[in-house]
């Protein structure tokens, strides 16, 4: 297959399966180059149809790059660390699909259908192989009886992926809840899917059988599952933008461990982390990374319920971003992957105030040390990343006001206020306070705080209003939050 501007097949050379795979595949340097018969059959059993048909039509040779870079970064299961599992797992998947079930055929895959069901769904979780089968035709079993002596010698026994003198084989998935038959109808080694027979198995009809097969050879992209202990730890990820000026975001990721979560060291008050944070543009290269080891005693009268929050702040320029955390438990062993893709867009200057997105916090201090964390303008804020708030406490939260617009006394004057709606948006309260402000700057930095003592459990939103008085304009920004019971 081939498009003006490009080469389709050259670039999935480069950027699709040159490199080794896991399982029983050799290392790459004793692996054969893969045709481009091979390589295009490989994509579209990857892809699906669909998506195929949407790569197949990109012209531009860098534009196809990046899609590819792209899509193998969005499917990495673990996207702080340099091996992704997925792309591993589907070069395995092509070579033992050329290597156990593959067809010498001069149109079509280069693989039987088995082949084509390996690289969508993988080894089967039960897979029986029926040989020399009652009804075979005699010339079919003799057919058969040559090609496997040639192919595995006259010695050669069945396994679990390689057999013989196979008639008919039954690949069952639980996960999802599928089951296929193959059968090699003309002993030529070739099989192909067949409705399910199997006495063990529910029957299918033609039409059921149709759309499995049509689904399994052609529709249906390939389905990996990767665990590798992704979130089984429970922390809370937050993203926050500010401007930086000169068309820069800064950019706050807060982070919140629960202690609930979290094993003890032997002395049975030691906590120990660590942390990966990775943010890669939209063209996957690495723009900010950062490891670290977080240590703590934890007084053993501390609520489990508290968080541990760190910050991590970088600027960055406007883009669309991919963040990705990594959280090791060094004491427990266990892990945790979270990731999230945010937008900063292109800054520009208007006679229009804005407003930043709200930072929640658990508390906002009147206090100012210098060097001390998680400070904003002459206060400590500290993050709340979980934006869950305990019965009893404040609904505290940080904001910025950008470009308000000069008085002819060379001052601003805006006025604030807030509201909680509940997320199906009825209005549960209104806050006229904190009211009429002030100040030489046009850009300022604003806090609040409110009583949730009368707000019932449930999840919210916070909405803050700011009305630029010299110029006329209103503005909003939201936040989501919940109250616990």
């Amino acid at each position: 297959m081939s498009h003006p501007g490009r080469s389709f097949l050259a670039i999935l050379g480069l950027a699709l399966l040159l490199g080794g795979c896991a399982g029983h595949a050799p290392p790459l340097g004793e692996l054969p180059a893969l045709t481009n018969r091979q390589r295009d059959a490989a994509m579209k059993a990857l892809l699906g149809k669909e998506k195929f048909a949407e790569f197949v039509l990109l012209s531009d040779t860098a534009e196809a790059n990046a899609w590819l870079r792209r899509f193998w970064t969005e499917h990495d299961p673990t996207p702080t660390t340099p091996k992704n599992e997925f792309e591993d797992d589907h070069r395995r998947r092509v070579y033992h699909a050329i290597g156990l079930f593959g067809s010498n055929r001069k149109s079509g895959p280069p693989w039987d259908e088995r082949g084509e069901v390996y690289i969508r769904y993988g080894d089967p979780n039960e897979r029986r192989i029926m040989q020399d089968g009652p009804d075979e035709d005699p010339m079919a079993h003799a057919a058969r009886e040559r090609r496997a002596n040639d192919v595995y010698g006259e010695e050669a026994t069945g396994n679990s992926l390689t057999s013989r003198n196979a008639v008919c084989e039954v690949w069952t998935y639980y996960r999802w809840n599928q089951s296929f038959q193959f059968q090699d109808k003309h002993g030529w080694g070739f099989f192909e899917m067949v409705p399910v027979t199997d006495p063990t198995l529910p029957r299918q009809d033609l039409g059921e059988f149709f759309n499995a097969r049509l689904s399994a050879t052609d529709l249906q992209p390939a389905i990996y599952f990767h665990e590798y202990g992704k979130n089984q730890i429970d922390y809370a990820l937050d993203v926050v933008r500010f401007h930086a000026g000169d068309n820069l975001w800064r950019v706050d990721v807060n982070l919140g461990y629960p202690l609930s979560v979290l094993c003890r060291g032997g002395d049975s008050v030691s906590i120990s982390l660590r942390r990966t944070v990775v943010i890669r543009d939209d063209s996957q290269k690495e723009v900010y990374s950062e490891v670290g080891i977080l240590s703590r005693r934890i007084d053993s009268s501390q609520s489990s319920s508290r968080l541990i929050v760190e910050q991590k702040i970088c600027d960055l320029p406007s883009g669309k971003y991919h963040l990705a955390v990594t959280i090791d438990d060094l004491f427990g062993g266990k892990t945790g992957t979270y990731t999230k893709t945010f937008l900063l867009p292109k800054y520009v200057v208007s006679e229009v105030h804005e407003i930043s997105d709200i930072e929640m916090a658990s508390f906002v201090w009147s206090i100012y040390e210098p060097g001390a964390s998680f400070i904003k303008g002459d206060r400590m804020v500290m993050p709340l990343p979980s934006r869950v708030y305990l019965a009893g406490q404040e609904l505290a939260f940080y904001y910025e006001v950008y470009n308000l617009l000069l008085g002819e006394n060379g001052a601003t004057h805006y006025s604030v206020s807030y509201q909680i709606k509940n997320t199906a948006g009825k209005l549960q309260f209104e806050f006229q306070e904190p009211g009429e402000f002030t100040s030489t700057e046009r850009n300022v930095k604003q806090f609040g705080a409110l009583d949730l003592n009368k707000v019932p459990p449930g999840d919210y939103l916070l909405t803050i209003k700011v009305s630029d008085r010299v110029g006329q304009h209103d503005r909003t920004t939201v936040a989501m939050f919940k109250k616990s019971g």
